[in-house]
């Protein structure tokens, strides 16, 4: 028998009613509450709040606003606030009611603003460290790479840095003098926020750098052929499971080598340990590179730009002349000393033999074309460079660079396919810092959850005694039904 049709009545008193019973029970977002404990957040933006005045909105509700728009990819914080009535799921995990009054999206970005890069270290740490008690970071083998993410700003907003700081100084010029003729007005006026960075800088750009007005920390670089305005973000990622354990955020101009040793300094920091190898690619194969891998302990598995030194078949190539450190003076295949000539402003050293020496030589048809003779250029860090090429073996150096391309630029496409990485959501080194902390803790916790699933629930139970969640009998139980696993309540000691 056909049912009768379906007909919406507006009740005036509704029964039974719950937003928890509505979300089903492998709804991800589950298990990210239960593995994240986001009351952290008040206790550290507690200082950046004052003791009178309207109270502000939850600060873990906004910390679990900001994650989810990473995590499910939403384009802006207008459109996470627009759809969140929409998506019940999305009310449960920030904390929502039925009845609740959505929030505006301007709280989010004016709490982002106020509380700065710090907090969201610290919520990319706290799930670095549930990754690590859960056995997924190794920290012996490090792949490190970098990505560059286009600015929030056109090229055609791109000027001298000269007349962006001319624009800013008349525009401050110009509220002066309105200042002076209009007190009142001018009161209102101070309040405001400088128009660009550059102007209030205190190391401000050198000059001919051409920056935008919409965003003066972006900076230009060229990748494949394309001229970019955008930044960089600078990442470590661990061999094991992959796991995010560092992430540096600079201008799109700065060079991959400068950021090595900060990337490392921050994942020790966050590991508590040092790594034993580290790979890259050939953007970090520098002689400064290779000598503070030497310093930190560290063997490198970063080739650099080769240069042979030669030309054509049969040219022999600089590795052939071997260098005598006490004569200062390069060896020849044919016997013959090339010695040093001049020396760069750089400190790098040129050979040459003696004069009429390659003229006379019988393999000169196999050293130089030259008329002069065959002359070489030593780098300045030559010995670190030497030592860096004989740290791994060729087929070794091979398949770490696969592992590499697998996990760093996986990371990279991970971020890209699913949390909307290439695109810069904030304007400003601070708020691209921000973009990819959240980006990177999104990514660790989803590895976090599918170790979850593979691990009994017997070993879940013993994240509880780390402190950094909590997980109750009931919790167990409801892990248990999703991974179809028999809840173990003794196994914790706490529950």
């Amino acid at each position: 028998m056909m049912g009768q049709r379906q007909r919406i009545e507006t009740k005036l008193f509704y029964s039974n009613l719950s937003l928890d019973s509505r979300v089903r029970q492998d709804n991800p977002l589950r298990q990210v509450k239960a593995a994240i404990d986001f009351d952290f957040v008040r206790a550290a933006v507690r200082p950046l709040y004052g003791r009178r005045g309207n109270p502000s909105v939850d600060p873990a509700l906004l910390m679990r606003l900001m994650l989810l728009l990473v995590l499910e990819n939403v384009a802006s914080e207008r459109e996470l606030m627009g759809r969140m009535s929409e998506r019940l799921d999305w009310m449960w995990f920030c904390g929502y009611d039925w009845d609740d009054t959505i929030h505006n999206h301007s709280v989010i970005s004016k709490a982002r603003r106020r509380w700065g890069v710090n907090v969201f270290t610290e919520l990319f740490q706290l799930v670095l460290h549930q990754c690590m008690e859960a056995g997924l970071v190794d920290g012996r083998t490090l792949h490190v790479d970098a990505s560059i993410l286009s600015a929030n700003a056109g090229k055609s907003t791109i000027h001298p840095v000269f007349r962006v700081a001319a624009g800013a100084l008349y525009e401050r010029l110009d509220k002066e003098v309105d200042a002076e003729l209009e007190p009142a007005a001018a009161a209102g006026d101070d309040q405001g926020e400088p128009t660009t960075a550059v102007a209030s800088s205190d190391d401000p750009p050198p000059a001919g750098t051409l920056v935008s007005t919409t965003d003066p920390d972006a900076r230009l670089t060229r990748k494949y052929g394309q001229t970019i305005l955008g930044y960089k973000d600078h990442r470590v990622v661990d061999d094991q499971s992959g796991v995010i354990t560092a992430t540096v955020t600079t201008d799109a101009a700065t060079a991959d080598s400068h950021v090595l040793d900060e990337a490392l300094d921050q994942h020790e920091q966050n590991v508590g340990s040092s790594p034993r190898t580290v790979v890259a690619d050939r953007g970090y194969g520098t002689a400064n590179v290779y000598e503070s891998m030497a310093q930190r302990e560290i063997t490198p598995c970063i080739p650099h730009q080769n240069h042979k030194g030669g030309k054509g078949v049969g040219i022999y190539e600089a590795r052939d002349f071997h260098y005598d450190a006490d004569r200062d003076a390069y060896l020849c295949p044919q016997g013959q000393w090339l010695r040093r000539y001049s020396t760069t402003k750089e400190g790098s050293g040129r050979y040459r033999a003696a004069k009429g020496a390659c003229a006379a030589c019988p393999a000169r048809s196999l050293c130089t074309n030259a008329k002069d003779g065959r002359r070489l250029t030593r780098h300045v860090g030559q010995e670190w460079i030497d030592w860096a090429d004989g740290c791994y073996s060729r087929e070794h150096r091979r398949r770490l660079g696969k592992r590499r391309m697998y996990r760093s630029e996986g990371s990279f496409a991970d971020a890209a396919n699913n949390h909307g990485y290439k695109r810069a959501r904030w304007r400003g080194l601070a708020g691209m810092t921000i973009q990819n902390l959240l980006v990177a803790a999104a990514q660790n916790v989803r590895k976090l959850l599918r170790a979850w699933r593979r691990k009994p629930i017997t070993e879940m139970c013993a994240f509880k005694a780390s402190g950094f969640h909590r997980i109750c009998d009931q919790l167990v139980r409801h892990l248990a039904s999703i991974t179809g696993q028999q809840a173990v309540v003794e196994a914790c000691p706490t529950c």
